[in-house]
């Protein structure tokens, strides 16, 4: 399903231990949306790990994400984590390329956050 179109999960309430985006949270246009609906979809736990490199098409990736740094972008995610409302225990970011390879390979981040109990703050 195109979540640009159509960011609600069709899956009950607390179904999942993990949800993962991987290497596309730079291509939504509701990103926040679709934070709510991932942790809507947690149990209690869960994890919503979100992966990303800083190779993109600038063609396609939204504005807010292109000029910005690795930190940035990991900022950016944790903001929208932060912003969608969930109950949250914490929120953590991980470079996950061991440095043997910084010169050689891809660069991967990622961002988890780990649902309290309790759903959504109101």
């Amino acid at each position: 399903q195109d979540l640009n179109q159509k960011p609600t999960l069709p899956f009950p309430d607390e179904s999942f231990d993990s949800v993962l985006c991987q290497l596309s949270i730079d291509y939504l246009t509701k990103p926040v949306k679709y934070m709510q609906e991932a942790f809507r979809v947690l149990r209690p736990g869960g994890k919503l790990i979100v992966t990303f490199s800083n190779r993109l098409f600038l063609t396609k990736a939204v504005a807010l994400w292109t000029g910005k740094g690795d930190l940035e972008h990991m900022e950016t995610v944790g903001s929208y984590m932060h912003q969608s409302g969930a109950n949250l225990k914490e929120i953590r970011a991980y470079d996950l390329v061991p440095n043997s390879l910084k010169t050689r390979g891809d660069p991967l981040y990622a961002v988890v956050g780990t649902k309290a109990g309790g759903g959504l703050l109101r």
